[in-house]
């Protein structure tokens, strides 16, 4: 280990495989988030399927009940994104058409953290920022069609109780150059619902109306992060 904590790979590498597997299996005894990654790894290299384990390891992360202070919340934001990052990596090349499904339940998980701790989650909210310019990546390789992804959008703003989805528009917009079709549908959507909302067109009452600020604020945030 250097002056700065950061441990030696090229060190580590010289320790036998046998050595690090046992040091591997002492730490998750103490480590629960250890443990489950863990689990899952073995699973994958014992040929498992890649989504099952995915899903049965979100499973477990959401099963967890105990307080998180602020040490444990960066262990937490850790563990988040390497499930973010095996359903980004192994999950869309060995089952596309599971992967937006699959990080749509990911997101799911921040109900599980943010109940959990009186902590601002920094680097929790970090990893779901992430995980919304992943979802992009993901639905357009899955192909999932422009109006599905729109609705789901559009569902996500209205119930981001705990931040999660605060970068899902700014991403969406940013994708546009290869993923014009999800922007278009999005911007059609909001459209549509804003032209439903009362007040909409004559200001009556929107300024009292919660759903068309929302949406109001979507629309232009799309705009914004476009430049337009």
């Amino acid at each position: 280990m250097n002056h700065e904590g950061k441990i030696d790979l090229a060190a580590l590498a010289a320790i036998s495989p046998e050595r690090l597997a046992a040091m591997l299996a002492e730490a998750a005894t103490m480590l629960p988030c250890m443990q489950r990654r863990l689990d899952f790894e073995l699973c994958v290299q014992k040929g498992g399927n890649v989504v099952t384990a995915t899903r049965e390891w979100i499973d477990e992360f959401s099963r967890q009940t105990s307080f998180l202070d602020a040490e444990q919340i960066r262990e937490v934001a850790w563990e988040l994104d390497a499930i973010r990052a095996v359903i980004v990596t192994h999950v869309a090349l060995a089952a596309p058409d599971h992967a937006p499904d699959m990080m749509w339940r990911f997101f799911k998980l921040a109900e599980t953290v943010f109940e959990r701790t009186a902590e601002e989650g920094w680097d929790v909210s970090c990893v779901f920022d992430e995980a919304c310019a992943d979802l992009i990546k993901v639905t357009a390789h899955a192909g999932t069609e422009p109006t599905v992804f729109a609705e789901e959008v559009l569902a996500a703003v209205a119930s981001n109780e705990y931040g999660q989805y605060n970068a899902l528009v700014r991403a969406t917009a940013e994708a546009e150059p290869w993923a014009a079709a999800y922007l278009s549908q999005l911007k059609v959507l909001l459209q549509q619902s804003l032209d439903k909302q009362p007040g909409a067109k004559d200001g009556t009452s929107g300024s009292r109306n919660l759903k068309l600020q929302l949406l109001q604020d979507t629309m232009q945030g799309l705009s914004i992060r476009r430049g337009t």
